[in-house]
């Protein structure tokens, strides 16, 4: 089968092989271009004179009269008319955004060819719509009327009468800049169009260059490309060539008493009319293809799905299709699709290594290098930066920490940068002063304060050079270079554009702009677009065929896309004038959709049922639609054992020599012992006890300017623990209670532990009060909760305190003949009516009451009844040490708990059976065997550490990155 740029190579061969360097082909894409010349070098025994190949753009500015400005420039020019015609005290801050989707509106007008005197009429007056607009279809006056219709004079919203104030002085501010533009011979591309267009219309256009222009796979034209295409057509010269699937203008269509159709395909809207108002040649052989021979729609879970679904089609497509040579270089009628251009990346990734040559012809996105985020790092810093009255510069921790731990910036520093984070992280700053930093060069540069936009400018660029240079002396960072390179041409050019313009601008203005410039910005791939595979966005489809297609993301909401026009201008206005709405966006998706099928011959359209990602996970009606347009090829396929769901191999560690020397600093001879605390982290999870306590795998560090709830614990033992400091060994009354619960010295008590155990608070930085807000309200909270607790301490008077923090040892004798060190620090020790408590003070929830002793060690409910257990073990640690008490009771005080139930006694209750008090007699039998299992399955070398098979208990655990739970 020939494709169709390969049949319009031949045709032109054939038929005028000596003219052919004479004439100018026109296409939707350069792409199509560059394998449409190739066609012809491939199709000729001689050199010959290529032919111009251009896109319809190009061919516009090649006959128009001027040039087209980026965006920014235009958007600073209107904003200079919108000052002399409008308001003249809006800031550029709040013009920008309003200013881009005017000048997308001026754009729309103009290549539409419509009059913005009537576009921005106020059309609230019946007979004047009548009268000026007979000229319209029917059912284009009525989408005006139904807008207008909303607009009562005597009853203007707020917003409405806003929109009125504006609307009728948009001919003005179009005029007004539309002849400034003019003074500077300057042209935004809507301008441009029409530019051409009234040149026809006025017949003043100068020669076209060329024998014939050759039209070729157009397919939505504006009104100007219209007017030109039938100039060209009235001349002679102009040639026309559509390509489009024969099924989609099977569907008539029926024209209503309104003017509009309906029922014909979306796909043809454009082409019928292409067709009829431009025909193609008579000789032209336009052969219709039943469509592909095989279609299966798969559903992934989620994108890491998808890109492990094409890897397994072009690995089919190697296997069944592979060159005698073994080499895939001009394998290229192969080609994967991207709806959703993110993606990118990890399909590149998924491709399979058998395909040795693959073209990309998106470019990567500037704005997801590593170079942009570097700018963005470095423009928070700039605007988080702070200068005292004395002149002293000050930094926020995590915009400073962000910009070192960038991963150019930490290369360049090495390990002075590392060592310099680690420094910031232990002296717990929230704020650092310049003077807290040491002499850099680097650093230096880095945190300079900018006060102008050109001094931020210049500012980026420097930074962007010095990487540029450090990067160069790096091996492997040719990519990286690109990045860099590619961010400072940007940055350069917006210092360019806004150097000629006279009003100063703000960083968050400078920060727009230049958001508006790298944002659709890509760094090319280098490689050979005519060799191996293709991996193009959908735009890069137009006028291309393949044998074997997938195309990813073919989600509602995705393909076809469907955003609405970023526009002033309401959609009833939109269709009344002939304006594009988002029904054209459908109806050109469609096309892509349908042509690019149709001489295809193999297949796969893939889907994420993940909701992930802002996008809904809803096949597209595209594919709801060819169930039923190719009945009988279409087949279904789920991937369910995919590369983002498939289940994580069980991770565990091997007790080896090393492992078992660690575990053996536990027992007899050892110098540590084994905390409650430790053994609970076992029971939930041995690979987290693992990590903790033998492999020593570090929590996450970070400056913390809020507490986290360990350290909030820490503040209410440490403050019980000084208020009852004098009291130990002593019996506290309830009139003791009465002075030690007084707020003034619970207070002040707090206030001490507070700033030693929480350093940015002894920081003097009145100036960043506002951000240690949050620390004022957790001091209210203990304080409440530390005033709860002494009111219910004082019912529990009185009491005799043993022991504070009181340090615990003892050893274990295992049933396989083990002795295990175990110890840990008990929170209070005291008596009461003959009774010795342990008591264990806990920020957390739990329960207080259990089944059965053996439930303490399963390690599905381990976590709800945990202080349990520890306070148990804590028990028999003061048995062990003071074996003449007789009455030992475990009990806990649930700070969360002590408005609501002041109740320290744990419980045992069977199911259905009697409640009783948790004692240590009660609970001692079981709890010692059980205990004694434990610790042997704890040294035995043949268990290894393994992962819990409970993933409740992973929720907060820190180590769960590692297991890919």
């Amino acid at each position: 089968m020939r494709f169709f740029l390969e049949k319009l190579a031949d045709y032109h061969l054939q038929n005028y092989l000596t003219d052919i360097s004479e004439f100018c082909f026109v296409f939707p894409s350069r792409r199509a271009g560059v394998f449409f010349r190739q066609y012809l070098n491939d199709k000729t025994a001689k050199p010959i004179f290529s032919p111009d190949i251009l896109t319809i753009n190009d061919f516009f500015a090649k006959v128009g009269p001027r040039p087209v400005s980026d965006n920014i420039s235009l958007v600073f020019k209107l904003y200079d008319s919108y000052k002399a015609v409008i308001n003249k005290d809006i800031s550029l801050d709040d013009f920008i955004p309003w200013g881009e989707m005017c000048l997308s509106d001026f754009d729309d007008i103009d290549k539409y060819l419509a009059d913005p005197q009537q576009v921005f009429s106020n059309l609230a007056d019946q007979k004047a719509l009548e009268d000026d607009f007979s000229h319209l279809e029917p059912d284009q006056i009525e989408a005006i009327r139904t807008f207008w219709s909303s607009f009562d004079p005597r009853r203007l919203s707020k917003l409405q009468q806003s929109f009125l104030e504006v609307w009728q002085k948009m001919p003005e501010l179009y005029r007004h800049f539309n002849d400034q533009l003019d003074n500077d011979n300057e042209a935004y591309e809507g301008k441009l169009f029409r530019s051409v267009a009234d040149q026809i219309q006025e017949r003043v256009i100068g020669e076209v260059p060329y024998k014939k222009v050759v039209f070729a796979g157009l397919n939505a034209l504006n009104s100007c490309e219209k007017r030109l295409l039938n100039y060209l057509k009235i001349k002679g010269i102009g040639t026309f060539f559509w390509d489009y699937p024969q099924m989609i203008l099977e569907t008539p269509g029926v024209k209503t008493e309104k003017g509009q159709v309906r029922g014909e395909h979306e796909a043809a809207r454009f082409i019928k009319s292409n067709l009829l108002d431009f025909p193609m040649p008579d000789d032209w052989d336009s052969p219709q293809y039943e469509g592909p021979e095989k279609i299966t729609i798969a559903t992934a879970a989620n994108d890491l799905g998808q890109t492990q679904i094409a890897a397994g089609f072009l690995q089919d497509v190697i296997n069944q299709d592979k060159p005698p040579s073994g080499n895939t270089e001009n394998h290229t009628r192969t080609a994967l699709v991207l709806a959703d251009e993110t993606l990118m990346l990890p399909a590149i990734h998924a491709i399979p290594d058998t395909w040795s040559k693959i073209n990309v012809t998106l470019g990567y996105p500037l704005k997801n290098t590593p170079a942009y985020g570097l700018v963005e790092a470095l423009m928070t810093l700039q605007r988080s930066m702070r200068i005292t009255k004395q002149g002293k510069v000050w930094f926020y921790h995590r915009h400073l920490l962000a910009l070192l731990r960038h991963q150019y910036i930490s290369t360049i520093l090495g390990d002075e940068g590392r060592q310099l984070v680690n420094d910031l992280i232990s002296a717990n700053r929230v704020f650092i002063e310049r003077s807290q930093m040491p002499e850099h060069a680097l650093l230096n540069q880095l945190l300079q304060k900018t006060n102008s936009s050109d001094d931020l400018t210049d500012y980026l660029k420097n930074v962007l050079k010095t990487t540029y240079n450090q990067l160069r002396e790096t091996p492997d960072t040719d990519l990286e270079q690109e990045f860099v390179y590619h961010l400072y041409l940007t940055i350069k050019r917006l210092g360019e554009i806004l150097a000629n313009q006279q009003e100063s601008i703000t960083p968050d203005t400078w920060h727009r702009l230049f958001k508006k410039l790298a944002d659709f910005q890509t760094v090319p791939f280098r490689g050979e677009p005519l060799s191996g595979l293709q991996v193009m966005g959908i735009l890069e489809t137009r006028v291309l065929d393949f044998d074997n297609l997938v195309i990813l993301s073919m989600n509602e909401g995705v393909f076809p896309h469907t955003a609405p026009p970023n526009s002033f201008i309401p959609y009833n206005i939109r269709k009344g004038f002939g304006l594009p709405t988002i029904d054209n966006q459908d109806s050109i998706f469609a096309y892509y959709f349908y042509r690019l099928l149709h001489r295809a011959k193999n297949v796969t359209l893939v889907w994420s049922s993940s909701d992930a990602n802002k996008q809904a996970g809803e096949m597209s009606r595209f594919l709801h639609q060819i169930y039923y347009e190719y009945p009988g090829i279409v087949q279904n396929d789920t991937y369910i054992q995919t590369a983002g769901t498939k289940a994580a191999p069980a991770i565990h560690s091997e007790k080896n020599k090393k492992v078992m020397e660690q575990l053996a600093a536990y027992l007899k001879n050892g110098s540590r012992a084994l905390s409650p605390s430790a053994l609970s982290t076992y029971i939930e999870c041995p690979l987290r006890f693992y990590f903790k306590y033998l492999a020593n795998a570090k929590e996450p560090e970070d400056i913390s300017e809020e507490l986290d709830p360990r350290i909030f614990g820490n503040l209410f033992h440490q403050t019980v623990e000084t208020l009852y400091q004098p009291y130990l060994y002593k019996t506290v009354t309830q009139a003791d209670l009465e002075e030690i619960a007084q707020p003034e010295k619970i207070a002040k008590t707090l206030e001490t532990i507070f700033s030693e155990n929480v350093p940015f608070i002894k920081q003097n930085q009145s100036l960043f009060s506002d951000l240690q807000g949050k620390n004022s309200l957790v001091f209210e909270v203990l304080m409440r909760y530390l005033n709860g607790f002494f009111a219910s301490e004082k019912q529990n008077a009185p009491f005799t305190i043993k022991g504070l923090e009181a340090q615990m040892r003892m050893t274990f004798e295992t049933p396989s003949g083990k002795t295990v060190r175990l110890g840990g620090n008990i929170d209070r020790l005291d008596e009461k009516d003959g009774i010795t408590r342990v008591i264990d003070y806990k920020t957390g929830q739990g329960d207080n009451r259990i089944a059965a002793i053996e439930d303490l060690f399963d390690t599905s409910k381990h976590s709800k009844i945990k202080a349990t257990f520890q306070t148990l073990l804590y028990s028999l640690m003061v048995n062990k040490l003071s074996p003449g008490l007789t009455h030992i009771q475990p009990g806990v005080v649930w700070m969360r708990k002590l408005f609501t139930d002041t109740d320290t006694t744990l419980y045992l209750q069977p199911p259905r059976g009697k409640k009783d008090a948790l004692t240590l007699s009660l609970a001692e039998e079981d709890y010692l065997e059980n205990l004694g299992i434990l610790l042997d399955e704890l040294f035995d070398e043949r268990i290894p550490f393994s992962q819990t098979e409970h993933e409740e208990n992973c929720n907060y655990c820190v180590y769960k990155e590692i297991c890919l739970k």
